[in-house]
């Protein structure tokens, strides 16, 4: 099971999936101008409050005997695949074959084309740029396979590309186009949905929101940054989540690196959902 099946499994098993819903699956009720916070403070103690009126209220444990549960853990996937042993050591070997050649090939080529080298030794007292070891990972293994990955494209990365055809007669060491282009999907970019794309329902959108709202806010949202379209988007959110309210930050990684240092301090214990951003861990 991935990640995204076990966050619809989990979604599917909260107490507001319950709630009534309109047909975009937004929780009906509430008014966003009227329920979402206009400070970071009012939502930290919103929600405090209900967290101790919750553990104010008694409540009921209900008992699950040991062969229920014993039953639910064999009966739930495993998040990782059991690879056999065979696939396993013939990994590894083919990893080690792979860098006693790439060791291999830098000896004799040293001794036979050593102008090929130049730039791994040291130079008039200077050392080199990157040590032999360093690049070996790119020089012999990386670089035989770096078409795979490193595809030129033309024109806007939306949720289709145009790649620029190209092909290498030396071991990928240079590359020669084609000159054919093909439009293939996108699912290399975080662009996959369209939203740099200069036209389409985004685009029409933008253009929209930015006639009638200004390009920016000039301003953090604790002074004068605070506008209409983030308070719909934050209560557009919060009802879908089926909470009281939400708090929209522009990243993973400023989610974590700006609110968390905020709300403790050293000695504190945060606990920590598997299907947050990698940031947290990282």
């Amino acid at each position: 099971m991935g990640k995204g099946q076990r966050a619809v499994q989990a979604f599917r098993s909260t107490e507001f999936i319950e709630k009534p819903r309109d047909q975009e699956g937004l929780v009906l009720g509430g008014n966003p101008f009227k329920d979402a916070p206009s400070t970071s403070a009012s939502l930290l103690s919103k929600k405090s409050t209900v967290l101790s009126e919750k553990s104010a209220s008694p409540a009921v444990v209900p008992t699950v005997s040991n062969e229920v549960i014993e039953a639910g853990l064999k009966d739930e996937p495993s998040e990782l695949e059991s690879v056999p042993t065979f696939i396993l050591v013939t990994t590894y070997l083919s990893f080690l074959m792979l860098i006693l050649f790439a060791h291999a090939r830098d000896f004799v080529g040293k001794l036979v084309n050593p102008e090929q080298y130049v730039q791994l030794r040291e130079q008039n007292g200077y050392a080199p740029m990157v040590s032999d070891f360093e690049s070996l990972w790119t020089r012999r293994l990386y670089g035989r396979i770096r078409d795979c990955f490193n595809r030129p494209i033309t024109g806007v990365a939306g949720g289709r590309v145009n790649l620029l055809e190209r092909v290498s007669h030396d071991f990928n060491t240079t590359f020669e186009f084609t000159g054919r282009i093909r439009n293939v999907l996108n699912l290399a970019s975080y662009n996959y949905l369209g939203f740099a794309q200069s036209h389409g329902p985004c685009a029409d959108k933008v253009e929209e929101a930015m006639r009638e709202h200004g390009i920016t806010q000039a301003s953090s949202r604790v002074e004068a940054g605070r506008s209409k379209l983030l308070v719909e988007t934050e209560d557009m959110v919060a009802r879908f989540m089926g909470t009281e309210s939400a708090l929209i930050v522009s990243m993973g990684y400023a989610t974590n690196a700006l609110n968390i240092p905020s709300l403790v301090s050293k000695g504190c214990l945060i606990i920590s959902d598997e299907l947050n951003h990698s940031s947290l861990v990282s």
